[in-house]
């Protein structure tokens, strides 16, 4: 019995750090630096022909931590989201706060905030993810049709 607690507290010892580790980091990393992970989605958007698409927020923030899990839980929205856009996370804190790379935004109030543009870098859409809320969520109905307005423009042929 003595055994079995020990091995017991191991494993749950294991999974708790990892997880805790991963909690720790959330989705939005502060070490990455935007305008790099931006340049590898121009390359990248240009080679697939896609557009980009930039979440701007933190962990800090309860709706980035939201959309995070609507995109993970709906594999509609996550697919069709994947298949027409690169996208990036741009992370706002007091550790790193991406004032240079926010000057390149258009302004913004609320987060998270997202930024569509294609691989050249031209902002063809902004908007704070409150448009595509329904009630306490976000909306399948209003993502969907905002991001198949997207997969059909013709920005990015």
């Amino acid at each position: 019995m003595n055994k079995f607690l020990i091995t017991l507290g191991l494993v749950l010892s294991i999974f708790t750090t990892s997880t805790t580790t991963q909690a720790d980091h959330g989705p939005y990393d502060p070490s990455r630096d935007a305008f790099k992970d931006f340049e590898a989605a121009q390359q990248q958007a240009e080679q697939e022909n896609k557009l980009i698409l930039i979440q701007i927020g933190g962990n800090w923030c309860s709706w980035c931590h939201k959309l995070e899990r609507f995109f993970n839980s709906n594999a509609t929205i996550k697919t069709l989201r994947d298949d027409t856009f690169v996208a990036i996370k741009v992370n706002v804190s007091p550790e790193n706060e991406n004032e240079a790379f926010l000057r390149e935004m258009p302004e913004f109030e609320g987060y998270p905030f997202l930024v569509i543009t294609d691989a050249d870098g031209q902002i063809l859409n902004s908007r704070t993810s409150g448009a595509l809320e329904e009630g306490l969520g976000y909306s399948e109905s209003k993502f969907k049709d905002y991001f198949e307005y997207w997969k059909n423009a013709d920005q990015h042929d």
